[in-house]
């Protein structure tokens, strides 16, 4: 007779196994505290691991600003940016003398990239589940998996690495169809930082090639 006066949502919870009841209740302090960071500035170590090819490493420097604001300045070994101010996306490549844009809400939603620049709901686009292999070093902080609602090609997984205390934001590891793997750790994080708008817009000069993906 208990079951007919708990609301559904309650009964969820009760009926869940505690580690999945934990790890929902860490997603939910992730987000919360994503969403309360203002902007910041990191260092980033990128790894991919892909099938029967080396392990490719770079690294550079991240910006962030609320809302939607973020910058990837990828400087070894091949400089790239990644630039976006909320609405429209730029990747410059020096190299090649190019620069692909695209309109943010065509590569945004429901996906990581949602999340990272504080316009996604990660509880509304992933669900914990208990974590199948081991990709982030978690002596530092504590690992949360989790898997995509709703199919997505370039994502079967991923994992989230945050510090223990404050939910902090780690690293992230992202595991595609195939089995590849790409890792991110952050470091030397500093938290609510003044940051202009014009670092989140790109310039396209006149000798550009400009590439815009149908």
């Amino acid at each position: 007779m208990l079951l007919r006066f708990l609301n559904p949502g309650l009964l969820v919870l009760l009926l869940c196994p505690a580690s999945l009841f934990a790890d929902a209740l860490l997603l939910q302090r992730i987000q919360t505290r994503y969403q309360q960071t203002g902007s910041f500035t990191a260092r980033f170590v990128q790894v991919d691991q892909r099938a029967e090819a080396e392990e490719r490493r770079a690294q550079g420097s991240v910006r962030y600003k609320r809302p939607g604001r973020m910058r990837w300045h990828y400087e070894s070994p091949d400089e790239q940016l990644l630039v976006t101010d909320g609405e429209t996306l730029w990747l410059y490549d020096p190299l090649l003398e190019n620069v692909t844009i695209q309109r943010i809400e065509r590569v945004a939603p429901g996906t990581v990239l949602a999340f990272l620049l504080g316009v996604g709901d990660l509880e509304s686009d992933f669900r914990p589940r208990p974590q199948t292999r081991k990709l982030l070093d978690s002596r530092q902080g504590v690992v949360l998996e989790l898997m995509p609602r709703r199919e997505m090609a370039s994502l079967e997984f991923l994992q989230l690495e945050v510090h223990p205390q404050t939910s902090d934001l780690l690293a992230l590891a992202l595991v595609d169809g195939s089995g590849n793997v790409r890792t991110i750790r952050l470091e030397g994080m500093e938290r609510n930082v003044e940051l202009t708008e014009a670092e989140f817009v790109f310039e396209v000069t006149p000798d550009l090639e400009v590439i815009r993906p149908e």
